[in-house]
C-alpha cells in the first residue's frame, strides 16, 4: 500500500487552513450531512498527528469498518507519546496494536518503563522499527540506559534523541561515547543532574557524530564540551544548561567548528578571558550568541567586546548576553561602570544591539543589577513602519550598515520588584551615581509600591530620557505637595525630553492628567484599556488637551485592549468625525492594538 501523503501547503498559515476547513461544507448524493464520518481521510490524517497512536486505536479502531481499515490496514504514520498523567501502555496496547504495527511508529516517548506493559523491554525496540525517527525516554535509569543505546545503531531512521536521567549522569564519556556512535542521529537532548567522577574521563570517542543540534541540559565542565564539540563537526546548534571552568585542565582548544551558528549558556562560570579565547578559536562563523554570565565584571568591558566581535566573530547577527551583581549596603563604582557609555559606539548603534540595566528591588534579598546587551526590538511607537512589534531587529549586512542612522542610541533602565525605591537607600545612591556616567534614553518602572514623589525624583535625575514606560500602577496627582516638590514638578516639567510615554494600568483622571504635565513634548502615548468605552473617554479627552496646546506634540495614540476589533476601531472614527477632534488621521487595527496617527503639528 502506497505510504499516506498529506495534501498541504506549507506556504498558507495555520490559522488559514482551519478557517477553511471550518468553512466547508460535507455532501453525500448532494444532500448536505454533519456526521463525522464523511470526513475525508486526508482531515482525519491531519487530526491523527496531534493524538496518541494508543488513544487513536482505542476510540476510532472499533467506529466501523472504514475506520478499522484506516487504523490498522493502512500505513498511517503512528506516534506514541502517552504521558505519566495518562494510563500506562498496557498489556492489550501492546500485543494489539505497538508490536504489530511497529514498522509504522514514527515518534515514541517511554515515560519511565513502570508505566509501560510487563511484557515491554527496552530490547525490544529494534531494526523492526524501521521508520522510528524520533525516540524520547524519559525518568530512565543510567544502568538501563547504557545497556540500551547500543540497540540504537540498528534503527535505519533514527534522527532525533531525547533523554532524562531519574538517576544522574554518572559517566560523561560512557554516555556520550555511545550516544555520538549513533550513525544517523541529527538532533540530542540530555536531561540529567550530574555525578561527578573523581577520575577524570576526557575522552569520548575517535568516531565523528552526525549530530547537528545538541542540547547538553545539564551542568558541563569545559573540558568536556572542548572534547564534544572535537567529535560533532557537523554541529551547528548548541545550547548548553551550565558552563563551569577547571583551570587544571589543559586541553587543545578545537580551531573552527565552521558548522556551528548558534550558542547559547544558561549559566556561564568561565572567566572572561577563558570565554574569549574559547570563542576565538573555535566559532569564527558563529550568528548567534546567547549567554548569561556571574562573577567577572570583565564582561562588561565594551572595548574588549568590540575586538573580539570585528576581528573573530565578524558574522554575529544577534547577540544576547546578562550580567548580575548585587546591591548590598553600598555599591561601589568600578572602572567597569564608568565604560558603561562605550556600548553606544559604532559597533553597537550599526547592529542595533543596546544595553539595559534592570534592577530588581527585593523585600529580604539584597537589590540585583542585571546588566544586559540585547537586540531592539520593534517597539510599539514604530507601528507605521512594521506590523510585527515583536520583530528583532537583526544585524545587517556591511553593505547595509552604511545606510544606518548612526544617531540611534539606546539605553535602557529598568526598576522592578514588589518594594518601593524609597525601601533601599543605596538603590537610590546607585541610580544617582551611575545616572551621572551614563545618559539613560529608556525608564520602565514595575514597583508594587509607587508615588509621584518616586517619579519626580527618578525624571529629575534622568534628564536624557527619550521613553517611559509605567507597568504598575500610576500614582493619583497628589492634592498638597510640599514646596520642594511643586518647584521639582516645574523643574521636571520645563527639562524633560520624554517624546514617548506607554501607560499599563490606568483607573482615573488625574492618572494621565499627571504625565500629560510632565511631559509636554510627548509624540506617542500609548494606554492599555480596560474596555472601549476607557478606550474612547481617553481618546477624547487627550484629543480636546492636545487642541488646546496642552500637548502639542502629540501626533499618535495607542489603545491596548484585549478585546479590541474592528467595530471598536469604527466606532472611534465615528466619534473623531463627529466632534472633529483631528483631522487628516490615519487609524487601524493590529492584533490588540488600535492606532490612530495625524500630522505632527496644529
Amino acid at each position: 500500500m502506497n505510504q499516506v501523503k498529506r495534501q498541504l501547503n506549507e506556504h498558507v498559515p495555520f490559522d488559514e487552513k482551519a478557517k477553511k476547513l471550518r468553512n466547508l461544507t460535507f455532501h453525500k448524493n448532494d444532500i448536505e450531512v454533519t456526521c463525522i464520518e464523511y470526513l475525508s481521510n486526508e482531515i482525519f490524517y491531519e487530526i491523527f498527528d496531534y493524538l496518541d497512536g494508543c488513544d487513536i486505536f482505542d476510540i476510532f479502531s472499533k467506529l466501523n469498518i472504514r475506520f478499522k481499515r484506516l487504523i490498522l490496514y493502512s500505513s498511517l504514520p503512528i506516534k506514541i507519546y502517552r504521558s505519566i498523567s495518562s494510563n500506562q501502555i498496557t498489556e492489550y496496547h501492546y500485543q494489539k496494536f505497538i508490536i504489530p504495527h511497529r514498522h509504522r511508529i514514527i515518534s515514541f516517548h517511554i515515560h519511565d518503563e513502570s508505566y509501560m506493559s510487563s511484557s515491554f523491554s527496552l530490547h525490544m525496540i529494534d531494526a523492526s522499527f524501521n521508520r522510528l525517527e524520533s525516540l524520547v525516554l524519559y525518568r530512565i535509569q543510567y544502568n538501563i540506559l547504557i545497556l540500551f543505546l547500543p540497540d540504537l545503531s540498528t534503527l535505519p531512521r533514527l534522527f532525533s534523541l531525547k533523554i532524562d536521567l531519574y538517576d544522574g549522569l554518572r559517566n560523561f564519556s560512557e554516555l556520550y561515547g555511545l550516544i555520538f556512535r549513533l550513525p544517523l542521529l541529527k538532533y540530542n537532548k540530555i536531561s540529567a543532574f550530574r555525578i561527578f567522577s573523581p577520575i577524570l574521563q576526557p575522552y569520548i570517542t575517535d568516531e565523528y557524530s552526525p549530530i547537528e543540534h545538541l542540547v547538553i541540559d545539564h551542568e558541563c565542565v569545559i573540558h568536556e564540551l572542548v572534547t564534544i564539540l572535537s567529535c560533532t563537526p557537523r554541529l551547528s546548534h548548541l545550547t548548553c544548561k551550565c558552563l563551569n571552568s577547571n583551570s587544571s585542565i589543559k586541553r587543545e582548544i578545537p580551531r573552527n567548528i565552521s558548522n556551528l551558528r548558534y550558542l547559547s549558556i544558561n549559566v556561564c562560570y568561565l572567566q572572561f578571558d577563558e570565554f574569549e579565547t574559547f570563542i576565538k578559536k573555535s566559532f569564527p562563523h558563529i550568528r548567534v550568541l546567547r549567554f548569561v554570565s556571574r562573577w567577572d565584571s570583565s564582561y562588561l568591558d565594551a572595548n574588549r567586546w568590540e575586538q573580539l566581535i570585528l576581528k573573530h566573530i565578524p558574522y554575529l547577527r544577534i547577540l544576547n548576553f546578562k550580567y548580575n551583581e548585587g546591591i548590598y549596603n553600598q555599591l561601589t563604582l568600578n572602572p567597569y561602570h564608568l565604560n558603561l557609555n562605550r556600548f553606544l559606539s559604532p559597533v553597537w548603534i550599526q547592529r542595533r544591539w543596546f544595553l539595559e540595566l534592570k534592577i530588581c528591588i527585593n523585600t529580604f534579598l539584597p537589590a540585583t543589577i542585571t546588566y544586559s546587551i540585547q537586540p531592539l526590538k520593534k517597539q510599539w511607537y514604530e507601528w507605521h513602519n512594521e506590523a510585527n512589534s515583536n520583530e528583532i531587529i537583526i544585524y545587517p549586512t556591511l553593505t547595509e550598515q552604511k545606510c544606518i542612522n548612526t544617531s540611534f542610541s539606546q539605553l535602557h533602565l529598568t526598576l522592578e520588584g514588589p518594594q518601593s525605591v524609597e525601601y533601599y537607600r543605596s538603590v537610590q545612591e546607585y541610580i544617582c551615581s551611575i545616572a551621572t556616567l551614563v545618559q539613560f534614553t529608556s525608564l520602565h518602572i514595575d514597583l508594587c509600591y509607587f508615588s509621584i514623589s518616586i517619579l519626580l525624583q527618578l525624571l529629575n535625575i534622568l534628564p536624557n530620557l527619550d521613553s517611559l514606560t509605567i507597568t504598575s500602577g500610576l500614582p493619583e496627582k497628589t492634592k498638597i505637595l510640599s514646596k520642594e516638590q511643586i518647584n521639582m514638578f516645574r523643574s521636571v516639567s520645563s527639562h524633560n525630553k520624554i517624546t514617548k510615554v506607554n501607560l499599563e494600568q490606568i483607573t482615573e483622571l488625574d492618572q494621565i492628567h499627571i504625565l500629560m504635565d510632565l511631559c509636554f513634548h510627548m509624540c506617542d502615548l500609548q494606554v492599555k484599556c480596560r474596555n472601549i468605552f476607557d478606550g474612547k473617554w481617553l481618546v477624547r479627552y487627550v484629543l480636546n488637551k492636545r487642541n488646546t496646546n496642552f500637548i502639542p506634540y502629540l501626533c499618535s495614540i495607542c489603545l491596548w485592549i484585549s478585546e479590541a476589533n474592528n467595530e471598536m476601531m469604527n466606532n472611534l472614527q465615528i466619534i473623531i468625525d463627529t466632534e472633529k477632534l483631528i483631522d487628516n488621521y490615519t487609524i487601524k487595527r493590529i492584533c490588540d492594538k488600535i492606532y490612530l496617527r495625524w500630522n505632527e503639528h496644529l
